[in-house]
């Protein structure tokens, strides 16, 4: 547990704002160097590592997550040190002001989101939307030209809190988490027990657009992929809905999006092995990389799993380590049985 507890800690330190992901190549490649024989980065910004079983012909599996976190970018400067915003994928405004962010201009610029006090809102209960927000970061208008473009990229100060019984709290742990537990099932994987070669996808831009993973499918070609990413933990807030539970293992989303028989298959397995698991039903589309890599050239059959997260989309998303281990324990087990056996 301890590498899954570190690991995470450093891809949540890691800038991978949606379009901006190939800014840390240098320190994923460090990260995943001593578990993969291939690794590379594709034109639209995808990490692909690829472990081979070092048999021939063998069956490929693709087992991806994605690495991009919602954010801002800068719309226009203003007077005063002021700098005006758009959302970079499905980001909450009204939980925005006064947290530190870091603009990603020629320097890094440090600022706080300015809010209204309740004093000047004339009893206003309705809340900011991203046009009203505001960055404030000292500077005046023309040092600021200076610094930072139209377009500059913004994120959130992440900070990464330790919670009792193996919970964490951090922002961009959507889809971190799941980047995680793909690399701890592969630095566990035993070569002469895998049955296919491994592609760890790492894909870009799924929160605007999901187009990363399917890039990947196509260029892969992979006899199966398993897709990786969070869902809805229990809070009190999402009762009447659909969630997993915290520390109760990993999830399998029944799905029509999602291969039929794999799915059956690996829950066969599953119960078979006497290893727990979740499941969530997503009749439909699942909004998730899966959607797009099961219908990808001549289609794939895809699986698609997730992790237990709550408050998503926020600085304070939350998981049980315990669940990355799950997750990354059956993705090994995967690897490890025949495709006929799925």
């Amino acid at each position: 547990m301890e590498f899954i507890k570190e690991a995470l800690k450093k891809l949540c330190s890691l800038m991978t704002l949606s379009g901006h992901e190939s800014r840390c190549k240098e320190e994923l490649f460090e990260m995943a160097s001593p578990y993969f024989d291939e690794m590379s980065l594709d034109k639209f910004g995808n990490f692909i590592f690829v472990k081979r079983c070092g048999k021939e012909n063998a069956p490929s599996l693709m087992l991806d997550a994605h690495l991009d976190q919602i954010g801002l970018m800068v719309r226009d400067i203003h007077e005063g040190g002021f700098l005006s915003l758009v959302n970079v994928g499905g980001l909450n405004s009204a939980i925005r002001p006064s947290e530190e962010v870091c603009v990603y201009g020629k320097e890094m610029v440090y600022g706080i989101i300015s809010s209204i006090p309740p004093h000047l809102r004339k009893g206003s209960s309705s809340l900011p939307t991203v046009d009203e927000l505001y960055i404030d970061t000292g500077y005046s208008k023309e040092q600021l030209e200076e610094l930072v473009s139209i377009g500059a990229p913004v994120v959130m100060i992440n900070k990464y809190t330790e919670l009792q019984n193996g919970r964490v709290a951090a922002g961009s742990l959507d889809d971190k988490a799941c980047v995680c537990a793909l690399f701890d099932a592969v630095r566990r994987m035993k070569r002469e027990k895998m049955k296919y070669d491994v592609y760890v996808t790492v894909s870009a831009q799924e929160e605007t657009g999901k187009c990363g993973a399917a890039i990947c499918a196509y260029s892969i070609k992979p006899d199966i992929a398993v897709i990786t990413d969070v869902n809805f933990g229990d809070t009190e807030e999402n009762k009447g809905f659909e969630y997993v539970k915290l520390g109760q293992g990993a999830a399998i989303d029944v799905s029509a999006m999602s291969d039929r028989r794999l799915t059956r298959g690996i829950m066969r397995l599953l119960d078979s092995e006497g290893i727990g698991y979740q499941k969530i039903c997503e009749p439909s589309y699942t909004y998730t990389n899966n959607d797009l890599v099961s219908v990808t050239g001549e289609g794939v059959p895809t699986l698609l799993m997730s992790v237990p997260l709550r408050s998503m989309h926020t600085p304070v998303e939350t998981v049980d380590l315990s669940d990355i281990r799950s997750l990354a324990d059956i993705l090994m087990l995967i690897a490890y049985t025949d495709k006929e056996a799925l």
